[in-house]
C-alpha cells in the first residue's frame, strides 16, 4: 500500500507542476460560474444548486482527458516504464499509483466548486442533502472518468492521442449515448430495451439523480463496475506490452 501512495504522491506533484493543470482548473471554475450565474443565482428564486452539478459532467467530458493523457503515456515515451518495471513495483501497483494520483488532483478541481457553494450558503439556504450527494456523485462519476483515461494513456505513448481517444469514450457516454435514445422509437419491444440499455450506458441520467439528492446502489453500481472495467483493462494491456 505504501508504494502505490508513494507513486500516487509523485504523480500528484507532477500534475501541480505542469501548467495544463492551471489551465484546467481555471477552464472548470469558469464553467461552473456560468452555470452557476444563470442557473442557479438568481435574485428572488431558490437556492436550488442542482443545475450546477447535474451539468457538471458537459465540462468534465473536455477536462478529465488532459488530466490523464500523460499518466502512462509519458512513461512510454521517455522510457521510464522499464525503470518502473525493473523496481519492486508490480503492474497493478503502478495502475493504482497513477489512479490515485489522477483522482487526488481531480478531488482538488471538483473541490474548487464549493466557492460557489458557500456564496450560496452567504445569501441563501439551500439543502445540504443534495450538496453532499452530488459531491458523492462527483466522485464517483470521476473515478470511472478517470479509469477511462488512465486505459487510452496505457494504450499509446501519444499524449494527445490518448486525450482525444479518452474524449470521444467520454462524449458517447455523456452526451452521444442520450442523444442517439432519444431518437429510437417506442412502438416495439426490442426498441424499448435499445433504449432502456442506452440510458443505463449514459452517465447523466445516473449523475442527475446524484444532483437531485438521490442515492441508488444502481447509479453506484454503474460507476464502479466502470471503474474497474477500465482499470482491469489498462492491467490487461500493461501485461500484453510487457511480453512484446
Amino acid at each position: 500500500m505504501s508504494r502505490i501512495i508513494a507513486v500516487a504522491g509523485r504523480e500528484l506533484k507532477s500534475l501541480f507542476y505542469s501548467p495544463v493543470a492551471y489551465i484546467v482548473l481555471v477552464l472548470y471554475l469558469l464553467f461552473v460560474g456560468l452555470l452557476f450565474s444563470m442557473l442557479v443565482f438568481i435574485p428572488g428564486e431558490l437556492a436550488n444548486p442542482q443545475p450546477m452539478f447535474e451539468w457538471n459532467h458537459l465540462i468534465l467530458i473536455f477536462i478529465v482527458p488532459f488530466i490523464t493523457m500523460s499518466l502512462l503515456s509519458e512513461e512510454y515515451r521517455s522510457g521510464r516504464i522499464e525503470v518502473l518495471r525493473t523496481s519492486p513495483l508490480a503492474e497493478l501497483e503502478i495502475i493504482l499509483g497513477k489512479f490515485l494520483g489522477a483522482m487526488g488532483f481531480y478531488c482538488v478541481v471538483i473541490a474548487s466548486s464549493v466557492v460557489f457553494v458557500l456564496t450560496l450558503v452567504a445569501f441563501g439556504r439551500p439543502d445540504f442533502h443534495p450538496i453532499f450527494t452530488s459531491y458523492l456523485g462527483l466522485l464517483l462519476m470521476g473515478s470511472m472518468m478517470v479509469a477511462i483515461g488512465v486505459f487510452f494513456s496505457a494504450l499509446s505513448e501519444h499524449q494527445i492521442l490518448a486525450a482525444m481517444s479518452t474524449c470521444v469514450t467520454l462524449v458517447t457516454l455523456g452526451i452521444l449515448v442520450g442523444f442517439v435514445r432519444q431518437l429510437v422509437p417506442t412502438a416495439w419491444f426490442a426498441a424499448t430495451q435499445i433504449r432502456h440499455v442506452l440510458g443505463y450506458m449514459a452517465i447523466e441520467p445516473h449523475m442527475a439523480n446524484f444532483a437531485r439528492g438521490v442515492v441508488d446502489t444502481q447509479n453506484i453500481v454503474y460507476f464502479l463496475t466502470g471503474t474497474g472495467l477500465f482499470l482491469f483493462l489498462t492491467y490487461v494491456v500493461l501485461e500484453s506490452r510487457r511480453w512484446r
